[in-house]
């Protein structure tokens, strides 16, 4: 008897180790849903997961060519996952089935490492009261009226930038290269409106620190390089240094966003300043609300990472597109349709800030965030309740990812040069394009709540861009404007373009000169962080 208790037992234990097994390495969250075409191949562990390559949008959009599958799915690891490829999928799935996708997943790495001892940002939070409450407080804050009060912050940050590269680049007369001057555009635009304050130099160590950190955080957002997210049994491996990574990033991360909220909590408020900032409101009236210290550094925090990183990796692969060879027809339709809309240069520099009145420019924005959106892959969703789809039962808490590579460039509503880099078509008439238009900001009820800001900023951008200077390609360092191939890195989340130089023309250097002076005399009363600083050099 003793024995066979003992086989018993040894039989018991086997298989608790076999389940246990089972359930750490190839437990699946869900089976194949019925109805919805799954990718070939995908391994007992891994799943599809590495056979998606260094650039999963790439992938999945060859695969939905390939087999024309709009929607398929596949395996990540141990999650199920649904990739959708198309316009009208993306936006059946998110907009008309918005309440049934308004959650987000939660990952080891973001979440449970990069965010330990911080708030995740809005956008990545799962979906719950709390999150419903820090959405709409910040919807607040980027309404009409709110934009208009940033007037003075946009002539500041955009003239700082047209100073930055007229000035930097001998006037004109060698080659620059403008990707800092647009990610400090943009950090600044929002560390201004966040916490009023900013950087007054492109070298400031700080400025270069925070982009850096910013571009290693991001990369905790990415499919590609987070493995240990789909296939857990990696976070424990030697070889994963990936953990160690998020962690020192992480602490300073931290510090720097502290002593940030510091400085706005001990400054008070600032004396002729035509608006709070989000922290100064946050900390003086949250309370109302009914926000936590979580929910203030949980909305700055997102504030700060989804606002500027939208803006910067958009703004700079537009400016290779302008000064190519294609983009000088661009460029000069651009300068006309300004010119018919506005008296004077001056006048479309000044008056830019506060109105969108050139369709052309308009145009532009919508056909840069369209070609190239900052994130080719968008943050996952999460199914929140179960839902039909052309008669597939989709259960909740499936992973679904929009492709908005695929989806903004499908010829079905786009026209049959959607792979073509061509502003007109968002004046064209005879084709309608939809709601919400394109991906760049996501769509439905998870969207990102600052889209008019982050229009606004690109129109002011682009404008006063093109009324100061005619560009041309760079002789020493051209643009890489294919729609993959100008990415940095294909692994990364935000598609932050390869380096390039372009030469800055000025139409007119009186005619700069003198709007740059003016946006001094508009700005001097902001004097907060160095703002007042001379901007002319």
């Amino acid at each position: 008897m003793p024995s066979l208790f003992a086989l018993v037992g040894v039989a018991s234990a086997a298989l608790a180790i076999a389940a246990l097994v089972y359930l750490y390495f190839f437990y699946v969250d869900y089976p194949k849903i019925k109805g919805i075409p799954e990718a070939h191949g995908g391994d007992l562990l891994a799943g599809h997961f590495y056979q998606l390559g260094a650039d999963h949008a790439v992938t999945a959009e060859r695969w939905s060519k390939e087999n024309n599958w709009p929607v398929f799915q596949i395996r990540m690891g141990r999650r199920r996952a649904v990739i959708l490829n198309s316009f009208n999928s993306s936006r059946e799935w998110m907009v008309k089935n918005q309440t049934a996708t308004v959650d987000r997943p939660w990952f080891h790495t973001f979440h449970g490492v990069v965010s330990a001892t911080s708030a995740a940002t809005i956008g990545t939070s799962p979906w719950n009261e709390r999150t419903k409450k820090q959405r709409r407080v910040v919807g607040s804050f980027t309404t009409g009226p709110s934009i208009q009060k940033m007037r003075s912050l946009l002539d500041l940050e955009t003239a700082a930038m047209i100073s930055g590269l007229y000035y930097d680049s001998e006037k004109g007369e060698k080659e620059i290269m403008p990707h800092v001057y647009e990610k400090r555009v943009s950090l600044n635009v929002m560390t201004m409106f966040c916490y009023s304050t900013r950087f007054t130099s492109v070298d400031d160590p700080m400025l270069l620190q925070i982009l850096e950190d910013a571009t290693t955080i991001a990369s905790f957002r990415s499919t590609v390089a987070n493995p240990q997210d789909f296939i857990p049994h990696l976070r424990y491996l030697s070889s994963n240094s990936r953990n160690d990574e998020a962690v020192t990033v992480r602490a300073r991360r931290d510090e720097w966003l502290k002593r940030m909220l510091e400085e706005a909590r001990s400054r008070g408020p600032v004396e002729g300043a035509t608006r709070k900032s989000v922290a100064e409101m946050l900390l003086t009236e949250g309370a109302q609300e009914g926000l936590t210290i979580l929910d203030v550094k949980t909305i700055l925090g997102g504030l700060m990472s989804g606002g500027f990183e939208t803006i910067f990796s958009t703004a700079i692969i537009a400016i290779g597109v302008l000064a190519s060879p294609a983009g000088q027809a661009i460029q000069q339709q651009a300068y006309d349709d300004i010119m018919s809309v506005y008296d004077t240069p001056e006048d479309a520099f000044e008056r830019c800030l506060t109105e969108e009145r050139s369709p052309y420019i308009m145009a532009l924005v919508k056909e840069s965030l369209r070609f190239f959106p900052p994130l080719k892959l968008l943050p996952a969703r999460q199914t929140y309740k179960e839902f039909e789809y052309n008669g597939a039962t989709i259960p909740k808490g499936v992973l679904v990812y929009i492709n908005a590579q695929a989806a903004n460039r499908d010829p079905e509503i786009f026209g049959e040069d959607a792979d073509k880099f061509r502003p007109e078509r968002w004046l064209d008439t005879s084709r309608e394009i939809p709601p919400p238009y394109h991906y760049a900001y996501g769509a439905g009820s998870r969207m990102c709540t600052a889209v008019n800001f982050g229009n606004r900023v690109l129109y002011a951008i682009f404008l006063r861009l093109i009324v100061s200077f005619k560009l041309t390609e760079s002789k020493s360092m051209p643009a890489n404007t294919d729609y993959i191939g100008y990415k940095r890195d294909p692994s990364e989340s935000n598609a932050i373009p390869s380096d390039f130089k372009v030469k800055l023309n000025p139409r007119n250097k009186d005619t700069l000169e003198k709007c740059l002076a003016q946006s001094e005399q508009n700005v001097a009363a902001l004097a907060t962080g160095g703002a007042a600083e001379a901007l002319l050099r």
